[in-house]
């Protein structure tokens, strides 16, 4: 899945082939409809204030809440990223090592799709009433407590230690000592994602802060998964970077220090 094609990261070097894909045609077409659709609900909420219909003005926020952010998630999952400089930081665990930070961008848009969600369904089963309208309120109460979940255990990111990879996903956390590592790819899965292929250890760790209810990954265990639009720093820095401590043991043990930054910084790790 990592062969390569012509497409460049931004220093100039190949990008996977599972990654230099273009998108089919439907998702971009897709986007412009629901952008169309959010400027119509915006519209028509308008008429409710010049009613005075609150029922309208609300409902027409409400769906263009979820409209907009679902454009503005589409969007920022497609886009490129700025190629943000990783940082030596640490979880609460205490472990120091390089971390590659999740987007502001991607929490925000995807908190506000949540949001919209939520307003949804309450503004349902308000319109449904009695028994029915219990199903739409416990829709809601689950998305509401799964938000609170992800934006308490933020921020999510990549981090690797002298002594393995670990993924704080949105729900959850994973981490693989390096030994159980075998491999570092490129996997289209509908987005772009970086997959850490391990063997399963007794050392790997995963925590499932909402159970079973989180964004997919984890399906793909024991092998570590990223989807890519997550991440703030180029994918193809962070994928040659892995790969790069894959290949040379003997340097893992400056991973909690300065000194990895500078080589990720500057591109040495790059093939």
């Amino acid at each position: 899945m990592d062969a390569v094609e012509g497409a460049t990261g931004r220093d100039g070097t190949p990008e996977p082939a599972a990654w230099s894909r273009r998108r089919p045609p439907w998702v971009l077409a897709t986007t412009a409809l629901l952008g169309v659709l959010t400027v119509l609900a915006l519209l028509w909420a308008g008429t409710g204030l010049t009613d005075r219909d609150w029922v309208r003005v609300v409902g027409g926020g409400v769906v263009a809440l979820l409209l907009g952010s679902t454009v503005g998630f589409l969007t920022v999952a497609a886009a490129r990223r700025s190629g943000a400089a990783p940082r030596l930081g640490s979880w609460s665990d205490g472990v120091q090592g390089v971390r590659f930070d999740y987007s502001t961008a991607t929490y925000c848009w995807f908190s506000l799709l949540l949001v919209g969600c939520v307003l949804v369904l309450l503004c349902v089963g308000a319109a449904t009433g009695s028994v029915f309208g219990v199903l739409p309120a416990a829709g809601a109460a689950l998305l509401g407590w799964y938000l609170v979940v992800m934006l308490r255990h933020a921020p999510g990111g990549l981090l690797l230690a002298p002594a393995g990879i670990a993924h704080r996903g949105p729900t959850n956390l994973y981490s693989v000592p390096w030994h159980a590592v075998r491999g570092v790819e490129a996997w289209d899965l509908g987005t772009s994602a970086l997959v850490v292929k391990a063997d399963p250890s007794p050392q790997s760790v995963l925590r499932r802060h909402t159970g079973w209810f989180d964004t997919g990954e984890l399906r793909y265990l024991p092998f570590l998964v990223v989807r890519t639009y997550w991440l703030a720093a180029d994918r193809e820095a962070i994928r040659s970077a892995l790969a790069f401590y894959l290949a040379h043991p003997e340097l893992r043990g400056e991973l909690g220090s300065e000194a990895a930054v500078r080589r990720i910084v500057e591109g040495r790790t790059a093939a």
